[in-house]
């Protein structure tokens, strides 16, 4: 079988030391996952605030979603996936994640962003419920594989990248409809519910940006801004005020 890769980054609580103060077991995590992927997990000393020890993990499997979402529909278990040499295993992940989240109570662990990386799509997954990002991963994986048809362009195109989820900006500065913020957000509506509301969606041959409304399962032909194209935006809206030349990149 085909190896999956993981990559997990985070920040920690700055000391003397590059990587930081590491959570308890790190290195027991780390040969956790090793025992079933190709992994790399690395802390990196951050500032003080929020974010510190929210994991952000990246999967990178040889499974296409188009396969994963066929094995779904036919009654597959989500988190253990296998198709011939291909699998998209996540099972060991999940249970090293919360056996390291337990040790580390006081430093409140968790699961920022899930990036799914298939052969054909890219699937990423930004917390915005209190409650982890895998207490409800199971009914996005499944909305994911009932939405695969309804999610493709007017030319029958799939996306190559699906954000999950995607917002309604009640007061809207760049973009009608974006990607939740770290800080400053205005947005207050939101729960474990937004996780199945509207999602992003990017199309290579069609070159266009659109939302997909999951419960009415239809495109909206309106753009939408990820964090970090927001925060670019107001970089360039500043500048523009304050008459600073932006670089070309």
């Amino acid at each position: 079988m085909e190896p999956i890769s993981i990559r997990i980054d985070y920040w920690t609580y700055p000391n003397s030391s590059f990587s930081g103060e590491e959570p308890e077991g790190i290195e027991e995590f780390r040969s956790d996952l090793q025992e079933t992927y190709v992994s790399l997990v690395k802390g990196q000393s951050g500032a003080l605030g929020g974010g510190l020890y929210d994991l952000v993990v990246q999967v990178t499997s040889s499974i296409s979603l188009r396969d994963f979402v066929s094995l779904i529909l036919g009654g597959v278990a989500y988190d253990l996936v296998k198709s011939g040499t291909h699998s998209l295993i996540l099972r060991p992940l999940i249970a090293a994640i919360k056996k390291l989240k337990a040790k580390n109570k006081e430093k409140n662990i968790e699961v920022d962003e899930l990036k799914l990386f298939f052969q054909d799509i890219d699937v990423i997954l930004k917390k915005v419920a209190t409650r982890s990002l895998f207490d409800d991963l199971e009914q996005i994986i499944k909305a994911v594989a009932e939405s695969y048809e309804a999610i493709k362009g007017p030319t029958g195109e799939p996306p190559y990248e699906i954000h999950i989820p995607v917002f309604e900006d009640p007061a809207p500065r760049f973009c009608r409809y974006r990607s939740l913020l770290d800080v400053d957000e205005t947005i207050e509506e939101v729960s474990a519910d937004s996780y199945l509301h509207l999602w992003g969606a990017r199309y290579n041959l069609e070159g266009q940006i659109r939302v997909f409304d999951v419960q009415k399962q239809i495109l909206i032909n309106e753009r939408y801004m990820t964090q970090d194209e927001y925060w670019k935006a107001c970089e360039i809206e500043w500048a523009k005020e304050n008459d600073i030349t932006q670089p070309n990149n």
